[in-house]
C-alpha cells in the first residue's frame, strides 16, 4: 500500500513478472546493471523482484541523489539501463546523454511532474504490452542481486555487492528476531526503498504480510496511518522518531495494535529515548547493520528498552548479535580484547557482502578470514552487549590519548539544553588533535561556558576543546550526521 493505492501479493507477481520480460526482450543480459531511481511507491517493490526475476542487477539511488554523485555512479557501475521517476528526468537524461553505454531509459511518470518523453520507454506501456509469463532468465544463488553504494564518509562510495543469497539471509534474519509474528501483519516503512527499508519487505511477503510505505514522510501522515490502520511494526529512522515525538497531542494517540517500533541507522539522545519509552512502553527495538552486511548485526530488542535500562546505559549499546552472526572486538594486531576494552569490531555472518563492485584490493582488506571489518570501533561487555563509539578513523588522538567521539557525543547529550551533538578532532599544535564539538540545542538556552563546564566533569581530559552552537546538525540522504560536511565547515582552526 502507499498512498491510498494497494496491490495484492498475486499483482505484484504478475507485473514484476511483465517487467522482467520487457527487460530482457530489450536486449539486457543477466548481471547487468540498472540503476532505480525512484521515490518510494508500490513501483519500487515491483521493480525490484522484476530485476531478480530477469537475473538483472539493481543499483539502487537515494532519491535525494546529486547530479555529481549520479554521474559517478553511472560511471563506476556501469549500468545498461535506468528506470526513474518523471521527477527525476532533470537529473537522469543529461548524464545518459553523454553515456551511451546506458541503452535504455524507462521512465515512470509521477504526480506533480512532467509526462514521459518520447526519448524514454514509458514503463505503464512496457508492462501493458510484456508477457505475464514467469520469467524465463536462469539464476544462481550467488549471482548479484544488487549493488548497494556506501555513503562516502571517507572518500568515494564504493559498490557493495550482495547476492540473492545474502539478501535472502537477511529477510531470515527479520523474521527469526523480529517477526512478523502472523500472516496478515502490516508493516509501516518510513525510509525510502532505496536503503534500508527495503530489506524488510522480503521478510513480510515471506510471511503473508502487508507493506505500507509513504512517497514522502510526514511525521502526523506516518502517526494517523499508524493508527488507522491497525500497524503493527513501523520502521524509521531516530530523527523520523523524535518528528514523531514532537507531534501536537502525541500523549493522547492511543496505538493499541502496534508492537514495536524498530530504529537504527544512528544515535538517539537520552531523553527521545525517554519519552519514547514513557508514551509507547517498551515497544522500541534498535538494530544495526552496514551496507557490507545489512541491517541485521546486532539487535537491541524490546524488552531490553525500559527506563531502568535507560538509567543503567544499557540502552547506549546497539545490543547482541543476531542469532546466525558473531561479533568480536580486536586490537590492532588483530587479538581479541578482553570485555569493556576498545578495539576494531569484527563480524561474521551469511549476509555479508560479496566485496566491493571493481575493488579487489580493498575487497580483500574488509574481509579478512571470513570476517568483515566494520571500521566501528567498539566494546563489548561481559554479557555481550556491543557499544558502538564511532568510526575508527574518526578517533581523536589528543596529547597521546585515544578519545572516541560517540563516547563524548553521548555525555553532551545528557545536557538537559542539548538536541544533538557530533564531535570530530581538529589538528592542534599543541595537543596533536583538539576535541571539537558542534551542538544544536532545544528550545532552551545554554551558553557554550555552561556546557563546557558540564562536560568537564563528566569528561574530564576528554571534554571538547572548542564547541559550536547551531540551530541544526546538517543530515545526508540516509538521515545520518553529515559529518564530512561538518569538517569542512569547522575543521580547520
Amino acid at each position: 500500500m502507499c498512498d491510498g493505492e494497494s496491490c495484492t501479493h498475486a499483482e505484484i507477481d504478475e507485473r514484476s513478472d511483465r517487467l522482467a520480460n520487457a527487460l530482457l526482450a530489450r536486449g539486457l543480459a543477466r548481471g547487468e546493471r540498472v540503476v532505480v531511481l525512484l521515490e518510494n511507491s508500490i513501483r519500487c517493490i515491483e521493480v525490484d523482484f522484476g530485476l531478480c526475476k530477469a537475473g538483472l542487477v539493481r543499483v539502487p539511488l537515494n532519491p535525494r541523489i546529486t547530479a555529481p554523485e549520479l554521474a559517478y555512479i553511472c560511471d563506476d557501475a556501469e549500468p545498461a539501463a535506468v528506470i526513474c521517476g518523471s521527477n527525476f528526468l532533470h537529473l537522469v537524461l543529461p548524464v545518459t546523454a553523454e553515456r551511451p553505454g546506458i541503452r535504455h531509459v524507462i521512465c515512470v511518470e509521477e504526480p506533480d511532474a512532467p509526462r514521459v518523453p518520447a526519448t524514454c520507454a514509458d514503463y505503464s506501456a512496457l508492462l501493458a504490452t510484456a508477457s505475464p509469463e514467469p520469467a524465463q532468465a536462469s539464476v544462481d544463488p550467488e549471482d548479484l542481486h544488487s549493488i548497494a553504494y556506501t555513503s562516502g564518509s571517507t572518500g568515494k562510495p564504493k559498490g557493495v555487492m550482495l547476492s540473492h543469497r545474502a539478501i535472502a539471509e537477511v529477510a531470515w534474519n527479520v523474521l527469526l528476531e523480529l517477526g512478523p509474528e502472523a500472516p496478515g501483519e502490516k508493516v509501516l516503512l518510513l525510509q525510502p526503498l532505496s536503503h534500508g527499508s527495503a530489506y524488510f519487505v522480503l521478510a513480510y511477503f515471506m510471511r503473508g504480510c502487508t507493506v505500507v510505505v509513504m512517497r514522502r514522510f510526514s511525521a502526523q501522515r506516518a502517526l494517523d496511518l499508524t493508527r488507522d490502520l491497525g500497524i503493527e511494526t513501523v520502521k524509521l529512522v531516530p530523527t523520523m522518531l523524535q518528528r514523531m515525538l514532537g507531534l501536537p497531542g502525541i500523549e493522547q494517540t492511543r496505538l493499541p495494535k502496534l508492537r514495536q517500533i524498530i530504529y537504527g541507522g544512528s544515535h538517539v539522545a537520552t531523553e527521545v529515548l525517554r519519552k519514547a519509552i514513557g508514551l509507547f512502553g517498551p515497544r522500541l527495538a534498535q538494530h544495526y547493520g552496514q551496507t557490507e552486511a545489512p541491517s541485521t548485526l546486532t539487535l537491541l530488542p524490546r524488552q531490553d528498552h525500559t527506563l531502568e535500562n535507560l538509567e543503567s546505559g544499557r540502552l547506549a549499546s546497539a545490543g547482541r548479535a543476531f542469532l546466525r552472526v558473531e561479533v568480536q572486538v580486536v586490537n590492532d594486531h588483530g587479538e581479541r580484547v578482553a570485555p569493556g576494552e576498545v578495539g576494531e569490531l569484527l563480524v561474521r555472518a551469511p549476509h555479508m557482502m560479496s566485496g566491493y563492485w571493481k575493488r579487489p584490493e580493498q575487497s580483500a582488506a574488509a574481509v579478512r578470514d571470513g570476517w568483515l571489518r566494520t571500521n566501528d570501533l567498539a566494546r563489548i561487555d561481559e554479557r555481550e552487549y556491543v557499544y558502538l563509539l564511532g568510526r575508527k578513523d574518526d578517533m581523536i588522538i589528543s596529547g597521546g590519548y585515544n578519545i572516541a567521539p560517540r563516547e563524548v557525543e553521548d555525555a553532551l547529550c545528557t545536557h538537559p539544553a542539548v538536541n544533538e551533538a557530533a564531535v570530530f578532532g581538529r589538528t592542534d599544535s599543541d595537543w596533536g588533535q583538539a576535541v571539537i564539538a558542534v551542538i544544536a540545542l532545544k528550545d532552551r538556552a545554554a551558553t557554550k561556558a555552561e556546557i563546557l563546564e558540564y562536560s568537564r566533569t563528566l569528561l574530564g581530559y576528554k571534554k571538547p576543546k572548542h564547541i559550536v552552537l547551531v540551530d541544526e546538525l546538517p543530515k545526508n540522504p540516509n538521515g545520518k550526521i553529515d559529518m564530512p560536511a561538518l569538517k569542512r565547515t569547522y575543521g580547520s582552526n
